[in-house]
């Protein structure tokens, strides 16, 4: 089992950030800042901490991209020059 510094002080979704991963622990942390078991596989910063429920939630997917009004109706190239 591994562990994770969970940083209370940069909130991430409904919780906080996981900010390293470590094989033991190896300091005592900050009154702002917690060690907290993650699996052996976890990586800093992939997941968030949920206090409520003492577990780690996914990050939702980035929104779709807003199309650019200005690149509406370009013509189509085909990559032959006219002269």
């Amino acid at each position: 089992m591994k562990y994770t510094l969970v940083c209370k002080n940069e909130p991430r979704e409904q919780g906080y950030r996981c900010a390293d991963v470590v094989d033991t622990i190896p300091f005592e942390p900050a009154p702002d800042h917690m060690w907290v078991e993650c699996p052996d596989d976890f990586k800093a910063d992939s997941k968030w901490f949920d206090p409520s429920d003492n577990t780690f939630k996914d990050f939702p997917p980035p929104p779709p991209p807003k199309p650019n009004p200005k690149l509406a109706n370009q013509p189509t190239t085909t990559g032959t020059q006219e002269i």
